[in-house]
């Protein structure tokens, strides 16, 4: 219920979504001199997270927002590299050795997006929690009137509406903007817990199999964080939403069952997810645009979520700011380097999954292969 008689917060902006991308746009803005922004947190239990890892760079990202010192005050779990089989048998290994700006890590999903929304929070920038974007009207003097719905009915003004809701775009296709779908992966995610903490090592593992892939990753509180990735048909005809099948069908892996032998599957932690590739025809319009997964997602296989969402965010908080002080055209400069950047990710997925040759008459390798060409 909207209390009698309350008028509408007044925001220069309101940034919908508090994920990484969500967060960084609103720190970015900040940064950028704008004041007056709000942050509105969906409810927990909206938002499935499945730990990530990012790679050394991402320090670059933290320090431009001055958050690296606190990040590492969160002690997430190191990661030193990766190891994958993907055009090959045998794993192959790229790791951070001789990076100079050290290791990678294995992120709690939970707790990192908690921070950013904390660091929020203690720049200035209000956070609404608990909240979701439920309509808008265009004000008659610009911007919008947005509903935010929770426990209770909330409305807000902004000059300018920042989607971040992940792939949901739900303020962007309220205003007609639509996918250009490049892919649709469907993901099954499963979490492990380790009975020896060293059993399994600090890179990620990837091994390409004849109907997709998988994934590996070692999290903090010695869990494991176990990914498969196929088309949608496959997942669901092999039904690897059932515990007893995705664990059959990860002891029928080269490498990987046997680098997690001992582990455990958590009962209750396994979930299925969509991992879909596409670009909005339109990311941002008069008074609004969208970021990170909410205007473009890529392919997993890319392991860009974070960085990305940084880099988009850092992109999407520096237009922001100039149309909030000199207008639409740095909306139009934005659209124009969500669509290059975009174009790039096309090529190299391409490439990537060219490389995979062992399974020539694998419906998976085909398709990608094939829409590559």
């Amino acid at each position: 219920m909207i209390a009698p008689g309350s008028s509408p917060a007044q925001f220069n902006a309101v940034v919908l979504g508090a994920g990484p991308a969500g967060c960084a746009t609103a720190l970015f803005l900040a940064q950028n001199g704008i004041s007056q922004i709000l942050l509105v947190e969906p409810p927990r239990h909206q938002e499935f997270r499945v730990g990530e890892s990012v790679p050394p760079d991402i320090r670059l990202a933290l320090d431009e927002l001055d958050l690296w010192d606190a990040f590492l005050a969160e002690n997430h779990e190191t990661c030193l590299g990766s190891c994958s089989s993907w055009g090959d048998d045998a794993l192959g290994y790229n790791d951070f050795l001789f990076n100079p700006l050290g290791n990678g890590w294995h992120l709690d999903r939970v707790r990192f997006d908690s921070f950013l929304a904390r660091k929020a929070m203690e720049r200035g920038i209000e956070v609404w929690h608990g909240m979701r974007f439920d309509s808008s009207r265009r004000l008659p003097h610009g911007g919008f009137r947005l509903r935010l719905a929770g426990e209770e009915t909330r409305m807000a003004d902004a000059r300018l509406v920042i989607d971040a809701t992940g792939l949901r775009s739900c303020f962007a296709r309220s205003m007609g903007a639509r996918r250009d779908l490049l892919d649709q992966l469907l993901c099954v995610v499963g979490f492990f817990d380790l009975p020896d903490p060293a059993r399994f090592s600090r890179l990620t593992m990837l091994e390409a199999v004849e109907y997709g892939w998988w994934y590996a990753a070692k999290l903090p509180q010695a869990r494991l964080a176990v990914v498969v990735a196929s088309d949608p048909q496959f997942i669901k005809q092999a039904a690897l939403h059932r515990p007893d099948n995705l664990l059959a069908h990860l002891a029928a892996t080269r490498h990987l069952a046997g680098a997690i032998e001992g582990g455990r599957l958590i009962e209750g932690t396994q979930a299925t997810c969509t991992a879909p590739s596409f670009l909005l025809d339109a990311v941002a319009g008069d008074g609004w645009l969208a970021v990170g997964d909410a205007a473009s997602a890529f392919d997993p296989i890319s392991s860009q979520g974070i960085h990305k969402a940084f880099a988009d965010g850092r992109l999407a908080g520096k237009a922001a700011a100039g149309y909030l002080r000199a207008g639409a055209s740095e909306l139009a400069g934005y659209q124009s380097s969500v669509t290059s950047r975009f174009a790039r990710y096309r090529d190299g997925r391409r490439y990537f999954y060219e490389i995979e040759k062992r399974w020539p008459a694998s419906p998976f390798w085909m398709k990608r292969q094939s829409s590559a060409a």
